[in-house]
């Protein structure tokens, strides 16, 4: 009982985090035409790694990280030396 209510909560808190900021990170299959993907819209691609949060979310969480090691930087970099 207790894995279906984490799975419940993962699967809520991905499908939040997509809606939230899956176009930021690149998930946008709303304005593109594709031929090469299998999603028609964002609300087919959002439910599948929602269902699959717990091989989707650690791919999330490195996406995230590695964006925002990227913008820090390029802040480090604008900095002359000294």
């Amino acid at each position: 009982m207790i894995y279906l209510l984490i799975y419940i909560i993962g699967f809520m808190i991905t499908l939040t985090f997509l809606r939230l900021f899956g176009k930021k990170i690149g998930i946008d299959y709303d304005d593109v035409e594709n031929d090469h993907d299998d999603w028609q819209n964002n609300a087919q691609a959002y439910l599948f790694f929602s269902i699959f949060w717990i091989v989707t979310a650690p791919m999330f969480i490195i996406v995230v990280i590695m964006k925002l090691l990227y913008r820090f930087t390029e802040w480090f970099l604008k900095y002359p030396n000294v």
